[in-house]
């Protein structure tokens, strides 16, 4: 049992410590299971390696699109020396113009996919969940039938996100 001296220590503690916290919910059980297994192997804390995460994504400024990204998502979708020969034609100025208007647009085009989907979304899952309880889905099936499942609902419902110019 705690004396009231522990419990004021306690109090003022409290108020000096920020906490945030991870729920997982069923759908997100997979992912629970895998991180709990990772840390009995390592041996690390869920804290410390929540810290971790969090002080790599700072770091390593994962939240920022830079030249350094730019120029890795460009090279993994076009022919690096196409970039090249563009620079030396037009310059660097001008080619960093082209690829942050090119990158700017495909931003605002997947953020609008997003927001455009996002309200489909719940409607398909109201009407999932209409098709298992009334039988038309059955969901106790194996998982790589599951997900055929789910491909076909989700792109018969939802859709293809596409960009017409």
């Amino acid at each position: 049992m705690l004396t009231e001296k522990q419990k004021e220590y306690q109090k003022r503690y409290d108020k000096k410590i920020k906490m945030i916290s991870v729920k997982y919910t069923k759908s997100d059980m997979n992912d629970y299971h895998r991180l709990k297994e990772y840390l009995k192997k390592t041996g690390k804390t869920t804290n410390s390696f929540i810290k971790e995460l969090v002080n790599d994504f700072f770091e390593h400024e994962k939240y920022i699109i830079n030249d350094k990204r730019i120029a890795e998502y460009f090279a993994g979708y076009c022919d690096e020396t196409l970039l090249d020969k563009l620079e030396k034609v037009v310059g660097r100025k001008k080619f960093d113009m082209i690829t942050d208007y090119y990158r700017d647009t495909i931003e605002s085009e997947l953020n609008a996919a997003y927001e455009d989907k996002g309200c489909y979304f719940g409607e398909w899952i109201e009407q999932f969940l209409a098709d298992i309880e009334s039988g038309d889905i059955d969901i106790n099936v194996a998982d790589e039938e599951f997900n055929k499942i789910i491909e076909c609902s989700i792109s018969n419902n939802v859709g293809e996100v596409a960009y017409y110019c």
